[in-house]
């Protein structure tokens, strides 16, 4: 009897473990099918959010795509006012001068002083007045027709261009300039684009100086090397920034010496950076030094 009763009470334990062992696979089932069923939830809510992120991502992109042919086409413009300005005055005294001789032709006619003498001095002056201001403009489209590529070209070379262009404005305002063409100091880059970053530094200087009224106006302009690179430090003294200004002098936002926003010398900034170069500002014990830096050319 008694191996009856254990034979009895092991069956029931293999049926008890039999049942328990079916009873634990379908609940490990079935978590498992509403694990899975969570975690493709869970997926689905990740793919979700990460496609509205992408989303989000290529709307910012696209704004600020836009934002920037905006800010572009703005300094475009800026550089346009820029250049109709400087026209305005290296035209102003050959326009003088002209006007003077027209008016003078009449007196002579009265006095009857026109002869082959006087028609050959009027011939003379009234076309040497007209050619510089064809220079102005062919000097000026020069400068500002993008250069295709990057190549050779000297330093001082697209200063001295510069202030030729600008020579009018710095002598109207009474401002002098200092720079000892030395040697052809040889850089790689854009050369054009190179005289419009420091004729945009003038331009700024020469609106400090005006903004702030200063006497006895200078503007010092060096050349030095750097390893690898071209140094060129353009200082003045028409006072210093406020330093709040020197750590974003180069944005688009920025105001600076109280003349308004400073389009230019952002894209002094953006034309440097493309011949891998930098430029910095600092300011001096009278005013402020612009610093630019280009890689040298090979040897």
């Amino acid at each position: 009897m008694l191996g009856i009763y254990i034979s009895i009470i092991l069956v029931v334990l293999i049926l008890f473990v039999v049942i328990s062992n079916i009873f634990l696979r379908k609940v490990l089932e079935k978590k498992q099918k509403e694990s899975e069923e969570n975690y493709r939830e869970m997926v689905e809510k990740y793919e979700v959010v990460i496609r509205n992120l992408e989303n989000k991502i290529v709307e910012e992109a696209e704004k600020n795509s836009q934002r920037d042919h905006f800010l572009i086409q703005q300094s475009r413009r800026s550089s346009m006012d820029e250049i109709f300005s400087t026209i305005g005055y290296q035209w102003q005294e050959p326009l003088n001068s002209l006007s003077l001789l027209i008016q003078d032709v009449r007196e002579a006619l009265q006095f009857s002083e026109i002869n082959d003498q006087y028609i050959n001095t009027f011939t003379k002056e009234g076309m040497n007045e007209i050619n510089f201001m064809s220079r102005t403009i062919n000097d000026l489209r020069k400068i500002y027709q993008p250069t295709k590529q990057k190549c050779t070209f000297s330093i001082s070379d697209s200063i001295e261009k510069a202030l030729s262009i600008f020579s009018y404005s710095l002598k109207n305002h009474d401002i002098h300039v200092e720079f000892e063409y030395r040697e052809q100091h040889m850089a790689y880059g854009f050369p054009n684009e190179y005289s419009q970053v420091v004729l945009m530094i003038l331009t700024n200087t020469r609106n400090a100086f005006v903004t702030n009224k200063v006497k006895n106006r200078k503007i010092d302009i060096n050349i030095g090397t750097d390893d690898c690179f071209l140094v060129v430090d353009i200082t003045d003294n028409a006072g210093p920034l406020e330093p709040a200004f020197l750590t974003s002098m180069f944005d688009l936002t920025t105001t600076t010496r109280n003349y308004g926003k400073e389009i230019g010398l952002f894209m002094t900034k953006i034309m440097i950076e493309n011949m891998d170069g930098s430029v910095a500002v600092k300011n001096t014990e009278n005013g402020v030094q612009f610093r630019l830096t280009v890689p040298k050319a090979a040897s």
